[in-house]
């Protein structure tokens, strides 16, 4: 039975509003950089675990990576991700699953998580997390996850599109209420650890290198100015972290 999350009642609020936060942007711009460290992907299999309404699964299709699965535990996000597979078609295969009771789907060069490991409320749901996404990778395989950042910076609206509501203290990570600045607000609650919680689930489950690496920003336009992304750059909202296999 699925099961069903806070994504499916703002899914397309959220996916909208994803595209356009600035703190968003960076992650793709930083995961992009990091793919093309991975070397080349054409032709090799690539997972999106947590793949929302696929951007993120796109980018890797855009890379040559192939075949290309996303999924994600939310159906609405799913159904979101199938339809614009339909218009612009990508090759990409999405389903429907609970990341920390993934079955094995294939033996994946790379695999990407934008935002998985800091929804699991306990660690041991986010030791199973990481243990399913290992099984899933090839020998070589590297994990590419998108985390975000702790710091009083999360109490500012600023421009970078979302802000702290309330953090609820309590159980083995504190709460985070937040919401995206849009009109009205999107609201979505994750849980808030620490890098060294993020390392020692991914270490219990058999990576054996850990390594993380700091947001890269994109070149500035006409919605983010040079200054902007240099402030932005003083306390990033997320960081990458790259784990491999022994």
């Amino acid at each position: 039975m699925t099961k069903k999350t806070q994504y499916d009642v703002i899914g397309r609020r959220y996916a909208e509003m994803k595209e356009n936060a600035a703190f968003c942007v960076a992650d793709s711009y930083t995961l992009l950089d990091a793919l093309r460290a991975c070397g080349d992907l054409r032709g090799r299999p690539a997972l999106d675990v947590a793949c929302g309404h696929g951007d993120i699964s796109r980018l890797l299709a855009g890379r040559g990576a192939a075949p290309v699965i996303g999924v994600d535990v939310s159906a609405e996000m799913v159904r979101l991700a199938r339809a614009l597979e339909r218009q612009d078609p990508r090759g990409i295969q999405y389903l429907v699953a609970d990341a920390a009771e993934l079955p094995v789907l294939g033996s994946f060069a790379v695999a990407t998580a934008s935002y998985l490991f800091n929804y699991a409320p306990t660690r041991a749901v986010k030791r199973a997390m990481f243990t399913a996404v290992r099984a899933n990778l090839a020998p070589d395989g590297t994990l590419l996850a998108v985390v975000p950042n702790t710091g009083p910076f999360l109490e500012e609206a600023g421009a970078t599109g979302a802000r702290l509501v309330e953090r609820v203290p309590g159980g083995e990570a504190p709460l985070m209420r937040m919401e995206f600045l849009s009109d009205p607000p999107v609201p979505f609650a994750y849980y808030e650890w620490q890098r060294a919680d993020y390392e020692q689930a991914a270490r219990e489950a058999g990576f054996g290198t850990v390594r993380w690496q700091s947001t890269r920003t994109p070149p500035p336009d006409e919605r983010w100015s040079t200054a902007f992304w240099a402030d932005y750059q003083q306390a990033p909202r997320s960081s990458l972290m790259i784990c491999r296999q022994p």
